[in-house]
């Protein structure tokens, strides 16, 4: 890493706890002659950590920004009881757990007249063993060693109060996912303190074995009226019947599958106390309150690469009486840039200088679909869904993806533990178009006539599968927690694609989120891809990165390799010889020449890596939030011979953004810092369409590197494999190394 681009990222790290502390304006948490606390230390605690311990007292040390900058930040200070408080938590925590003879101290050391730092000094001492641990009343369980597996009292181990009360309610939990559901426990210990052993003695009545009873519905409409779903609908969806053994966790997966369904507001699922039927049968009740069956969404906006777009669903969720969601979409976007809605006052309202070079944006996207999502399959856990649907989408100065019909195929199913799982099998009949350069410099398709075969309209089949990990506390502005999100794809003709189409793609997307300070979150990032097994990797799936929502220094996917591209003849020097009766050309660039136009090739690898606070408005907090960032990143493509991935080689840009929360959610600009050189990439030339409807590009000759002769034959020039030695001029000033990237939500 250049050694200006890391004198970047150490000042940017200083400056983010001053940017923070702007945020966390002080708060008066303490009166004016109270003690501050600086530091909280634990010593001599050898069984619990001291993370742990400092969740079981009141004193808390002054923010990190407190302690540093002295002026700034949250104060926090010495109770008004003192510590005596704390100290007896501690101790009440140590007995809790077996140690009986645990002592605790305090030391307060004074920093000046207002602020100290507090030690509490622990000799835990002996802890009580167990000699003995007996459980009674399972003899009528049928599985005990799976009741009674992995529990933590272990004879010879810790003894504690807080360990018995937890295996006896495993115990208990176990037996009510296993046919008891009034199983009860009643727990007792005996201590000898001087010798530190002891004996637990847990019984437990469990109560005959018993199995569902009647499964009673009761609903009502979202007015109040009669159900719209028939009652014996939801009991096949609850996937719970009659005369199963009495489950806890059934109970628990019926009621989150009819809320999956989207279709109730209320679901309520409960044992009926009087046991009608005798102790051993367990009737059901279930009651439910509907949701709206049919619901119709349309929303308008603007954004930067999409100019005017507008989406509209209608959704149907009881479509055939069978509790199927039926959602009918529509979405266009380029409005008013994209021909036929290419109006000359219209594009003036759109980004147009930044649109005019993307061939994805010179037409109309739209799509149009009609997906069909079923409760179960084949009464399983397993959710599906089909799709058919026609689109156009494109990407940034990448490709224009056309599919004239495509399908889908998919089931999702929870894991456990809120853990969602999809697999799909997608079919779609389309073509793609790229810009030509893109494909004759990196699948080395070249040829006019070659570029129309590769462009042509084919049959595209993907398998794939992905899983997600969300532990967050907020899914839109999320302050703790992680976030993992994997996926793999691939495309082969054993999955009925067209055999020039294929290839195995792999990306995983990890975040992770803490807070600091109240109004103060870090977050980082990590995004790596992979494609091998590759044959011709449709452009749409290769990886790109650069823009808002990646490395914020570059522009939108132009980070990674770049070809560039010129159209006017007065940029280069022409220079044509013959030998033998070969004629061929030479084309050298001007010195100093700015292309005309970049497209990103896109890769078959990248990493992305991204860090971020985000600092709440001291006085409007509601309103504007500041993110200083650094990001890092690198797309490259592997092949025989050339540079594999070098974290030295990574793009590092730092930078600032302003988020503005508004009624259609936040708005973030960002200002990035690149200080390195463009990437260089090869350079060429289109010549003008001749009249065979042929336009080949030729190869452009960087200043100063080894010329690239260009054969002259059938009447136009032929491209052959151009180096990636070209870098465009830029300029040195300060402000001409810094990118506006926009976004409309979260960066991610």
């Amino acid at each position: 890493m250049p050694a200006f681009g890391r004198s970047c990222i150490v000042a940017l790290v200083a400056l983010l706890p001053a940017l923070a502390s702007s945020a966390t304006a002080q708060e008066i948490d303490c009166d004016e002659k109270d003690l501050e606390v600086g530091t909280v230390h634990f010593e001599g605690n050898r069984t619990f950590s001291s993370d742990e311990l400092s969740t079981r007292v009141l004193i808390t040390p002054s923010s990190l920004y407190r302690r540093i900058f002295k002026v700034f930040g949250t104060r926090r200070c010495v109770p008004s009881n003192g510590l005596a408080p704390d100290v007896a938590n501690l101790k009440q925590f140590y007995e809790n757990n077996g140690f009986y003879d645990t002592s605790v101290d305090t030391v307060v050391t004074h920093h000046g007249p207002t602020r100290v730092d507090v030690r509490f000094r622990i000799t835990e001492g002996q802890p009580i063993r167990l000699d003995s641990l007996n459980i009674t009343g399972l003899d009528a369980v049928a599985d005990t060693a799976t009741i009674l597996k992995n529990l933590q009292l272990k004879i010879g181990g810790r003894f504690g109060r807080d360990l018995m009360n937890a295996d006896a309610d495993t115990i208990i939990n176990r037996l009510r996912n296993s046919g008891y559901p009034r199983a009860d426990r009643y727990p007792s210990y005996h201590l000898n303190r001087p010798a530190h052993r002891g004996t637990v003695d847990i019984q437990f009545v469990t109560g005959p074995l018993t199995h569902l009873g009647d499964i009673v519905v009761s609903s009502k409409s979202a007015r109040d009226g009669p159900p719209e779903i028939d009652s014996g609908v939801v009991v096949d969806l609850l996937g719970i019947r009659k005369g199963q053994v009495y489950s806890d966790r059934a109970l628990a997966d019926g009621q989150r599958n009819l809320y999956n369904l989207g279709t109730y507001r209320h679901v309520g699922i409960a044992i009926d106390t009087l046991f009608k039927h005798g102790d051993s049968v367990a009737d059901i009740n279930v009651d439910l309150r509907e949701d709206f069956m049919h619901n119709f969404d349309q929303d308008e906006g603007w954004a930067t690469l999409d100019c005017f777009r507008t989406n509209t669903q209608y959704t149907n969720r009881n479509f055939l009486d069978r509790a199927q969601r039926l959602d009918l979409t529509g979405r266009l976007s380029k409005i008013g840039f994209g021909d036929p809605t290419d109006f000359s006052k219209t594009k003036d309202l759109c980004r147009r200088h930044v649109l005019e070079k993307d061939t994805a944006s010179s037409v109309l996207n739209y799509y149009a679909g009609a997906t069909l999502r079923r409760p179960t399959l084949f009464g399983t856990h397993w959710v599906p869904s089909y799709s058919a649907y026609t689109e156009r989408r494109g990407e940034y100065q990448a490709y224009l993806r056309t599919t004239y019909i495509g399908g889908e195929a998919a089931v999702n199913r929870d894991l456990g533990r809120g853990i969602p799982f999809r697999a799909a099998y997608t079919m779609e009949y389309g073509r793609t178009i790229a810009q030509p350069a893109v494909f004759c410099a990196v699948f080395r398709i070249c040829r006019t006539l070659d570029l129309a075969n590769v462009q042509k309209t084919r049959r595209l089949a993907i398998t794939s599968g992905s899983i997600q990990w969300n532990r967050t506390d907020d899914a839109v502005e999320p302050t703790t927690g992680y976030s993992i999100t994997a996926e793999l794809r691939g495309s082969s003709h054993y999955f009925l694609s067209d055999n020039a189409l294929s290839f195995l793609k792999s990306t995983v997307d990890a975040s992770w989120f803490t807070t600091l300070t109240r109004g103060t979150v870090f977050m980082a990032r990590v995004r790596g891809g992979m494609i091998s097994l590759g044959n011709l990797v449709p452009p749409q799936e290769r990886l790109f990165a650069g823009g808002a929502n990646s490395v914020r220094g570059f522009g939108e996917n132009e980070l990674g390799p770049i070809v560039y591209l010129i159209t006017d003849s007065t940029q280069f020097t022409k220079q044509t010889t013959v030998v033998n009766g070969d004629s061929s050309a030479t084309f050298v660039a001007n010195k100093g020449l700015n292309a005309s136009r970049k497209s990103p090739g896109g890769g078959n690898s990248l990493l992305v890596m991204n860090a971020e606070l985000r600092i709440r408005d001291p006085f409007f907090p509601q309103l504007f939030e500041y993110v200083p960032f650094i990001d890092a990143g690198q797309v490259w493509t592997r092949e025989a011979g050339s540079q594999q991935l070098n974290l030295a080689r990574m793009a590092v840009t730092p930078g600032i953004g302003l988020r503005v929360f508004t009624p259609v959610g936040p708005i973030q600009g960002n200002v990035g810092y690149n200080g390195a050189q463009p990437r260089p990439g090869p350079l060429y030339f289109a010549q003008p369409v001749t009249s065979s409807g042929q336009a080949n590009l030729v190869c452009v000759t960087a200043p100063g590197e080894p010329l690239v002769p260009v054969p002259f034959k059938n009447g136009s020039y032929e491209t052959p494999a151009c180096p990636a030695t070209f870098i465009p001029a830029r300029g040195s000033s300060f402000f001409s190394k810094l990118t506006l990237t926009l976004s409309v939500g979260t960066s991610f």
